[in-house]
């Protein structure tokens, strides 16, 4: 019988340690996002003012991080 219970015991255990293991634990880096993201292209006259700033803040971020050239800081509004 307590053979038994140590049995139980261990399972929600190993469920729990292995529940906070994720796929990677290596940090990401700046180099993964350049190579996951690209600029995002949009129609200034089909797209909402909306669209085209967050569109804009986004690229603008792509071209500081990845290529280390920051232009001016994008209007925020």
């Amino acid at each position: 019988m307590l053979n038994k219970l140590k049995r139980l015991w261990l399972i929600p255990i190993l469920c729990a340690t292995s529940a906070c293991v994720s796929g990677s634990t290596a940090p990401l880096v700046v180099s993964d996002y350049c190579r996951i993201a690209k600029p995002i292209g949009y129609d200034s006259k089909a797209d909402t003012a909306e669209t085209v700033k967050a569109v804009e803040a986004h690229n603008w971020s792509w071209v500081c991080v990845c290529e280390k050239d920051c232009p001016v800081t994008p209007a925020r509004g």
